[in-house]
């Protein structure tokens, strides 16, 4: 099995299916609060070891060599002291040497990630407490940088948001890549998440997700520094007793409150500060847990679950760890990290929401033909995973993202996204069985969109047809390009005649595009046209527009509906 390192998108959709199936059906019913650690934004910003080695050297720089007193020196000397090294590694740091020149550097780091925390307690005499946060890690520059971006673990984490299957995020990161994510996705002036730091935000209930960051803002800390300065929390005297301090018991009730109702999915969080265990130690004493849960109710993106994690599962399992230690870890344990796991988990829940739709979509056939139909989405889901580079999946989710919310606003209202909407639409703003049981979803046509979807993908699975994706700049690309034995055909989803005719008056297809139409509903005759190009034979079959509903009405067999639709798509 490959480690979390090296697992792609396909082969964790592979997990997700099979092994981690019911985590990933709660995942898209959005029964699990998300809570992110600093491991998530490691590709986009520096680990806690740089993060130590820059504290040393802002210190360090700032000695005065003439002052035996220097409260600089005090602040590194006390540092230094929390790392146990032997006299000849000491014996080779200079203070009058540069940071990243000391022998023993690595040593140093690494034992100071551990005790970051008591490191940044460490400020000079005479400064603020938060001296080292504010000044040393300089918190604002480097975790509110604008021109830091978001990377696929953030992309696919606001998808998420969007697809309303991650309305609760808890993060102990001070930087806002999901807040950037998420305005390039739904755009500059995006209110779908609310960002929770001071216990009066609570009181907004608007939004449809929150992102609680207990421990501060570095954006807002900049942005506002009387406010949010205070909130950025980093040091050892901040994170012990953090729950029953005052400023912090509303956010802390709603943390534990998560803890207790929702099961939990940790990304790039080891755990290892007293106050996350507190959380979780109180949320399993207020309400304990018998192994096993269903779906699992901790869940860990690693390698191998962390000591602070098993920890941390050791209180939440506390009657039954001992007998169950190794079924227990193993139940918990996801093996992919953030950047593959949360593109995945959005292609599940995309490929999730349309199969659930498909017994609405075809009552009429036998239950074995519409699982086939859900095959055939599925086939769809696995070959744009499959495209994805795993040396570039950032690069894959801003294409996928843009190519997806481009082919849901034509489908929805036959126009491409405007300067400012940001590149993605959601398939629904809700969890799978919401989104099954919606009012509206009979009429909106995303159930026609769900069975047009299968039929492609099964018709690619039997030969039919190859599928693929052009270049969506060009106005006359559709949700995708099929290559069948005659031609290859760009072919546009329509929920309705309205959506149809802005296809038109958008300028995405005309009468003698070699283009297909697939309406979820009838076809309305529109007047007619001026032929836009020259009369006589030209070699091209011209515009196939058709509706689905009809097609899948009294549908007893899948093989007559696949033949109806191929016939139809004329490829």
């Amino acid at each position: 099995m490959p480690s979390a390192w090296d697992i792609t998108i396909l082969e964790t959709l592979q997990l997700l299916d099979d092994s981690l199936s019911e985590f990933s059906e709660g995942v898209a019913d959005d029964r699990y609060a998300i809570w992110l650690g600093a491991g998530v934004s490691m590709g986009k910003l520096p680990g806690l070891g740089g993060v130590a080695e820059a504290v040393l050297e802002h210190v360090r720089a700032r000695i005065d060599p003439a002052n035996p007193a220097c409260a600089f020196k005090t602040s590194l000397d006390r540092m230094l002291g929390l790392v146990a090294l032997d006299a000849g590694q000491l014996a080779l740091i200079d203070y009058a040497q540069p940071v990243a020149a000391w022998p023993p550097l690595e040593q140093v780091t690494l034992q100071l990630v551990s005790r970051y925390a008591v490191m940044l307690d460490q400020s000079p005499p005479g400064e603020q407490p938060d001296y080292l946060v504010w000044n040393g890690v300089d918190v604002v520059s480097r975790y509110a940088d604008p021109a830091t971006t978001p990377g696929p673990e953030h992309l696919g984490l606001a998808a998420l948001v969007a697809e309303g299957v991650a309305s609760d995020c808890v993060s102990a990161n001070w930087d806002d890549l999901i807040e950037k994510a998420m305005r390039l996705l739904d755009g500059p002036a995006s209110g779908v998440l609310q960002v929770r730091v001071l216990p009066a935000d609570v009181q907004n209930n608007v939004p449809r997700a929150r992102l609680y960051k207990f421990h501060g803002c570095a954006a807002k800390a900049g942005d506002d520094e009387g406010v949010y300065r205070d909130r950025i929390v980093g040091r050892q005297s901040q994170i012990n007793g953090w729950a029953q301090k005052p400023e912090n018991v509303v956010i802390a009730g709603k943390l534990v409150d998560l803890a207790i109702s929702k099961p939990t999915l940790m990304l790039g969080l080891s755990a290892q500060d007293a106050n996350i265990q507190d959380l979780f130690v109180r949320a399993q004493t207020q309400l304990p847990a018998t192994f096993p849960t269903h779906p699992p109710f901790v869940m860990v993106s690693e390698d191998a679950v962390g000591a602070h994690q098993d920890g941390l599962l050791r209180n939440f399992y506390r009657s039954d760890y001992a007998a169950h230690a190794q079924d227990i870890q193993t139940a918990s344990l996801v093996r992919s990290y953030a950047k593959t796991l949360l593109p995945a988990l959005w292609l599940h829940v995309l490929c999730a929401k349309l199969t659930a739709l498909i017994d609405k979509a075809a009552p009429g056939l036998p239950a074995g033909e519409r699982d086939s139909l859900r095959e055939g989405i599925k086939r769809l889901r696995d070959l744009a995973a499959a495209s994805a580079d795993p040396a570039d999946q950032e690069g894959f989710m801003h294409a996928a993202l843009a190519f997806a919310g481009r082919a849901l606003r034509l489908f929805r209202r036959g126009r491409a996204p405007a300067a400012g909407e940001g590149i993605y639409a959601p398939l629904s703003d809700v969890g799978v069985t919401r989104t099954v049981a919606a009012p509206h979803v009979d009429a909106d046509g995303v159930v026609q969109l769900a069975l047009a979807f299968a039929l492609v993908g099964r018709g690619e699975q039997e030969g039919h047809w190859t599928c693929a994706t052009s270049d969506p700049a060009q106005a006359g690309t559709g949700a995708v390009r099929l290559a069948g034995a005659v031609r290859q055909s760009e072919v546009f989803f329509a929920a309705s005649a309205h959506a149809a005719a802005q296809l038109f008056a958008s300028g995405h297809v005309a009468e003698d595009d070699d283009a297909v139409i697939v309406q979820s509903f009838e076809v309305v005759p529109r007047s007619a046209r001026h032929p836009t190009s020259a009369p006589g034979r030209t070699g091209k079959l011209g515009l196939r527009e058709f509706g689905l509903s009809s097609m899948a009405d009294g549908a007893v067999s899948l093989d007559g509906l696949l033949q109806r639709f191929k016939a139809e798509v004329a490829v």
